[in-house]
């Protein structure tokens, strides 16, 4: 008995099933009412646990920049900005909890998206077995640790996630058409690379695909080069979606000026400065080489990645991803280049939060799990068919055969189910209100006219506070990153710029705290307990 390996596009290609289920082209009834069970499932589980208010952190400005047509810190991130603006003129409770429904709509329609992603690639005969095993794919990706998380908060990485998917989800249906013989093909492949770059005007991280898509476009047609018109037509439609860096210059120079003015880019220098991150380069360039201490970055990858799934979940994943290297080696390789760029960029990045940079290589560990699911169903079926042939009669075999197969289903539907119950409780953040509370208290604090100079993690709801909610309009406050572009360059000129004239307040960044407090004379300021208090400065 011999295993042969077959291509993504052998000599005479398989014609891809012509299904419309819900009105999707070649997915199956089954599939498509397995991936909009599983969005809604989803949805739901993170309605209730969401976040009902303001955050600290990058959540404070998700909830501020885009009600506000402020800019964002690099890359800018003006889909986001520009989507969350439309989004946040819902009239759905308040503007914050408006951007954290944003966030769980994004993550529960990639969840959906992982179902038909992984229906594609599976492929198995019986569509029941390829929907239930689609379905607890999607399920895995909905519950994983980091993708709960970030379904709850406003935060450009639930946008990215979800362009993420749907440009995955267009490139296999894109094989399906080609397939098919379809004569509108080139289209998938043409709104691929449009929101390929609307990806990027959300997060560069979206680039990272390229190094997939391109090897991608040559597994499923290997003449692909030929076809110049399209070719040329999907590089016009990136290029549009590229347009939407245009808001950043253009709301840079409408007055008046924003709000939030990360870097104020109203030249080519600023505005290179902010959408190439120059800011952060240093967090790569700290390293002299992207190999240099890999095996201890690669232990950070791996405990970001394996908290992710519960019990044998990655046990799961590397049978199903096996499973794909036989059946599909160019699927196989497609999947594997997306999640080893991911890793890979991401291991090398020294980011504060680095974990939320790994949502797509856990889309791709969920479709491993979805396809081994199925191809183990599908394969005790088989095999028990098989085996009872000279004990049962048809309808027996068929029974049992039927058994197994739910029987593997099963099984498989236990790893979501069980991060389910057992994250619960710990993502939860319906009560979470921690933000707005530490924000009053220091307004309470804080006399008229007041200047409160804090920095990032306390800023953001400040800023939200004052510029979406329109409390204290006295109170100046001042960002000890938004110094530079100010004008003070540092800390302790901004204090001394109105020290003496205002209330001057401090939330004493951790790593200058001791010093600006043996610089300056302080008063501790109480305020909302188990976050930083702030000083006032004395004359």
């Amino acid at each position: 008995m011999s295993i042969h390996r077959a291509s993504d596009v052998p000599a005479a290609p398989p014609v891809a099933p012509r299904h419309h289920g819900l009105g999707l082209p070649y997915v199956s009834g089954p599939v498509a009412w397995a991936a909009a069970f599983i969005t809604l499932v989803a949805f739901a589980i993170y309605l209730r646990t969401l976040m009902p208010a303001a955050g600290f952190w990058d959540t404070g400005e998700a909830q501020t920049v885009p009600h506000t047509l402020s800019i964002f810190h690099p890359t800018g991130f003006p889909t986001y900005a520009l989507l969350g603006w439309l989004w946040s003129q819902l009239p759905i409770g308040e503007v914050a909890y408006r951007m954290n429904l944003l966030s769980a709509v994004c993550v529960a329609l990639a969840a959906g998206l992982t179902v038909l992603i992984t229906a594609h690639l599976l492929e198995e005969r019986n569509r029941w077995v390829t929907a239930v095993a689609a379905a607890v794919a999607g399920a895995a990706f909905a519950f994983a640790g980091e993708v709960w998380e970030n379904a709850l908060r406003a935060d450009v990485h639930a946008i990215h996630i979800f362009i993420a998917a749907l440009i995955v989800w267009l490139l296999v249906t894109w094989r399906a058409a080609e397939w098919a013989g379809s004569r509108h093909r080139g289209r998938w492949l043409a709104v691929a690379a449009l929101m390929f770059g609307i990806g990027m005007g959300n997060h560069p991280l979206t680039g990272l695909m390229a190094f997939a898509i391109g090897p991608w476009l040559f597994i499923v047609d290997p003449g692909i080069w030929r076809r110049w018109r399209l070719l040329l037509a999907c590089a016009g439609l990136l290029l549009l979606g590229l347009l939407v860096y245009l808001y950043i210059p253009i709301r840079a120079h409408i007055w008046p000026e924003p709000p939030l003015f990360y870097a104020r880019p109203t030249t080519w220098e600023g505005f290179r400065y902010l959408v190439f991150a120059e800011q952060f380069h240093g967090l790569f360039d700290q390293l002299s080489s992207p190999l240099q201490y890999i095996d201890f970055k690669w232990a950070k990858a791996e405990s970001v990645l394996a908290a992710q799934l519960v019990g044998p979940g990655w046990l799961v994943v590397a049978m199903g991803a096996a499973s794909l290297a036989v059946k599909r080696l160019g699927a196989f390789a497609f999947l594997v280049l997306l999640m080893v760029s991911n890793v890979f960029y991401s291991m090398n990045f020294q980011d504060g939060d680095i974990d939320r940079y790994y949502l797509l290589s856990t889309l791709v560990a969920c479709v491993f799990v979805g396809v081994a699911v199925g191809s183990l169903a599908a394969a005790g079926s088989r095999a028990i068919a098989e085996a009872t042939r000279r004990t049962l009669d048809v309808a027996g075999r068929r029974a049992a055969a039927r058994i197994a197969g739910t029987t593997v289903l099963l099984l498989g539907a236990l790893l979501p189910v069980v991060a389910l119950v057992t994250r619960y409780d710990v993502r939860d953040q319906s009560a979470n209100h921690e933000a707005d509370l530490w924000v009053a208290s220091v307004y309470r604090a804080l006399p008229p006219d007041a200047v409160i100079i804090s920095w990032w993690s306390y800023s953001t709801p400040l800023w939200y506070h004052r510029w979406v909610l329109g409390d204290r309009p006295d109170i100046m406050i001042i960002d000890e990153r938004n110094i530079l572009d100010d004008g003070w360059s540092t800390i302790d000129a901004a204090i001394r710029a109105y020290l003496g004239r205002r209330p001057v307040y401090l939330v004493p960044p951790d790593w200058e705290a001791a010093r600006l407090l043996a610089v300056f004379r302080t008063r501790p300021v109480e305020t909302y307990g188990g976050y930083t208090d702030i000083v006032e400065v004395l004359p």
